[in-house]
Parts: C-alpha cells; structure tokens; sequence
C-alpha cells in the first residue's frame, strides 16, 4: 500500500508559487519545485497531477489572496468610485514594495502561457471576466447615483478601467514613483467622474 504524504498544502503552494511567479512557468524545473517545496517529484504528481496542475493550483491561490484586496475596498468604500479608487491604491503597497519587480502573477501567466493550454486560457478569461464584471457593477451603480458619467455604457467602462488596472500594474513593475502611479489612478478616475 502506497504511503501516504501529509505537508501543510498552503506552505507547499505559496512555495511554489513564488517560484513559478519569480522564473515563469517555462523557466521552472520540476527540481527548482522539489527545492522549493521540499516534496519529491512522485509526492508532487501524486498530489498534484502533473506541474502545469500544479501550476494552476498556485494561479487560483494567488488569485484568492489578490481577491481580499478587491472585497476590502468593497467593503470599505462609500460609493462605486470610491471602490474603484481604492482597488487602484489597495494595490500600491504590492507594487511599490515588489524589489524583484515580479509584477502580477497572473498577468505574468497571461503573457507567457495564455495561448499555450486550453485548460489555463479558460481560466484566465474566467477570471478577466470576473474582474470587468466587478467593475461593470461598480461603473452600473455609479451611473445610477449620478457620480459616473453615461457617456459610455458601463461595460465599455469597464474594459477601460480593466485595462487601465493592467496597465497600472505594468508600469509598477519597472516604475516605483508612488506620484507617477497615483497620476495613473487620478487620470483613470478623472475619465469616469
């Protein structure tokens, strides 16, 4: 009877996900996971599937932890603009204390895997679309309460302020001037106020 491996799964996917993050899903070795994880090969593809799974796995952690940043400004904002402001400056502190210049995991797994599977392509439109849905929402209720101008629908709005996000978090990776990235978040909003 095979053993079974116990391990503190979220220690192993943080492990693994900072080096995926760090290297690239390309640039990561099956042994830089053993490393890293302190786990063996067979106790990896017994738990995991194989490291594209693994992969993934580490994609929708990182994505549940980015996701607190998104319900706190939510939860803490007074109005949908208000909440898109604080979305945009939830993410400063990340961005201006990244020293490896890592960027967004997620965007980083967009430009490097997001026409080489399938599987993880759905994935990445499943979570674009939950974000512009987020947005759509908060652009919908704004426009309702008169604090976001009608001279776009609230999709188009949305693509505008995703986009504008992306690019937020782009420019953050080689740019760390809090006053250049606050201009990035009060031109954003400027455009919907």
């Amino acid at each position: 009877m095979p053993r079974i491996t116990e391990f503190d799964k979220e220690k192993v996917l943080k492990s693994a996900m900072y080096v995926f993050w760090e290297k690239g899903y390309n640039g990561t070795s099956m042994q830089d996971l053993v490393d890293a994880t302190g786990l063996n090969r067979s106790s990896i593809y017994n738990s995991f599937g194989s490291k594209l799974a693994l992969y993934q796995t580490t994609l929708s952690y990182y994505q549940k932890e980015s996701g607190g940043m998104f319900r706190k400004a939510l939860v803490e904002a007074g109005n949908p603009l208000e909440a898109i402001q604080l979305i945009f400056e939830g993410f400063l502190p990340e961005i201006l204390g990244d020293e490896k210049d890592k960027g967004c995991f997620v965007m980083n797994c967009k430009s490097e895997m997001g026409n080489q599977d399938r599987d993880l392509k759905k994935w990445l439109l499943d979570t674009q679309e939950h974000t512009l849905s987020t947005f759509q929402g908060l652009i919908r209720d704004g426009q309702e309460q008169g604090i976001i101008n009608k001279k776009q629908d609230c999709r188009s709005y949305a693509y505008f302020v995703f986009n504008a996000f992306q690019g937020f978090r782009m420019t953050g990776i080689l740019i760390k001037d809090k006053n250049v990235l606050q201009q990035i978040i009060d031109n954003t909003l400027r455009v919907l106020a």
